[in-house]
């Protein structure tokens, strides 16, 4: 949200309070009691009414609105306006919320379109950071063991039948097993969701490789170098 002249005389004292930095000490019902942000004092004098939107000094017995605080609270060598200096802490203000708000706001993966049972594993490798297989020997891939904390060269993968098999724990399966080694979940909807956010993440990194290749132009042949008449 932006503030504009049109807003300020409807914008709420305690969230202007709360843009200067001040927070409420006390409250009961409608009113809340605050230290005077234009002084420093040593206990809180100042009361703003929510129902009215009007503050009340008990320091000066003095009143008003939220442009009489700000003209209490601005510097004049930097303000000639209160409606100015109003907009400017307010709209930072709001600026903060916003970025807060998207740093603590999870990201979520972006699922590509997918038919999970199709994924070849050797991709689903690729996709797990394992771009090459250790070792080969016909239709069989050999890869470190992915969900292992001592990973070692013990699982194969058969490239005919799509299922993989760990020679050291004797687990094996398809994509939805080695899925479940890796997250220990046996949701399919976590599971299907897991496969296919490691997947665009693949998906993503080939098309920035294809993106970034520099087009090949075709070199002209030389022509033919005009002879000299004798």
């Amino acid at each position: 949200m932006r503030y504009t002249e049109k807003d300020i005389r409807n914008i709420p004292l305690t969230e202007f309070m709360a843009a200067l930095g001040e927070k409420p000490v006390k409250s009961f019902e409608d009113m809340k009691l605050y230290y005077a942000p234009q002084r420093d004092d040593p206990e809180p004098m100042l009361v703003v009414n929510t129902s009215t939107n009007k503050w009340y000094d008990y320091a000066t017995d003095q009143t008003g609105d939220i442009i009489d605080l700000a003209a209490l609270k601005m510097n004049p060598a930097l303000y000639m306006n209160p409606h100015d200096f109003i907009l400017k802490y307010m709209n930072e203000y709001e600026q903060g919320k916003e970025l807060s708000a998207m740093v603590r706001r999870p990201q979520q993966p972006t699922i590509i379109n997918l038919d999970i049972k199709k994924v070849k594993l050797t991709d689903f490798m690729k996709a797990l950071g394992q771009e090459h297989p250790v070792a080969a020997d016909g239709n069989l891939r050999i890869y470190n063991v992915p969900y292992d904390a001592n990973p070692g060269p013990t699982m194969v993968i058969n490239t005919e039948t799509n299922l993989w098999r760990d020679t050291k724990s004797g687990a094996y399966g398809g994509i939805y097993d080695l899925a479940y080694e890796l997250t220990g979940s046996c949701n399919m909807s976590e599971l299907n969701r897991y496969i296919s956010s490691e997947m665009s993440v693949l998906e993503k990194s080939k098309d920035k490789e294809q993106n970034t290749e520099p087009d090949k132009q075709e070199q002209e042949p030389d022509k033919p170098q005009r002879k000299m008449r004798l």
